[in-house]
């Protein structure tokens, strides 16, 4: 895939963003229709009106919240540079991030990024949308319908671009913020 040099021009961006584009509240899901959906269960407990004040079924639920936790964003990170047989350092300058930010992500299991740096290495890593959006995700991002900047960002990924100077310089094009600011667009 690396070996891709595809361009896209502003008449292919400016049609997926057509084809994409969804209003705000115009669809929804996720964990608001899973709160405001059909009250469910987790195993070996009837419903949630079932559940009581006494530490043991408290003890359950939480036991089984638990090993549901997924890896954090770093922990995730870290497995898929691995995963893909980058050095950490190929992969944050691919992402133009700062090593001092990395080195933050790397040392805390718990640090939270901004959605562009999480994004930025989502795409120095070559992920595809549903890899992207599983990474982001971690950190409670996602990309979204309703924004411009979020379609020409997946326009680029789902295209096989991952160029993040090419993306930095269309979304400046566009007169968004780009996603790193060490090449000087912001």
């Amino acid at each position: 895939m690396s070996g891709k040099k595809r361009m896209l021009t502003k008449a292919d961006i400016d049609e997926y963003i057509r084809q994409h584009y969804k209003p705000e509240g115009e669809s929804s899901s996720g964990l608001l229709d899973f709160l405001t959906g059909p009250r469910k269960h987790l195993p070996g407990m009837r419903d949630f009106s079932s559940y009581s004040d006494d530490s043991s079924t408290l003890r359950r639920l939480l036991d089984g919240i638990k090993n549901r936790i997924e890896l954090t964003f770093s922990e995730k990170l870290m497995e898929l540079i691995k995963e893909k047989g980058k050095r950490p350092s190929e992969v944050y300058n691919s992402a133009d991030v700062d090593k001092a930010v990395f080195s933050k992500i790397k040392a805390n299991k718990y640090y939270h990024p901004t959605k562009d740096t999480a994004l930025a290495f989502a795409i120095a890593l070559e992920l595809n949308l549903k890899e992207t959006a599983d990474l982001i995700g971690r950190t409670g991002y996602a990309l979204s319908a309703s924004s411009e900047r979020d379609l020409i960002i997946s326009c680029f990924i789902e295209a096989g671009v991952y160029d993040i100077m090419k993306i930095n310089e269309k979304l400046h094009d566009y007169g968004f913020l780009t996603l790193t600011c060490k090449q000087g667009y912001r």
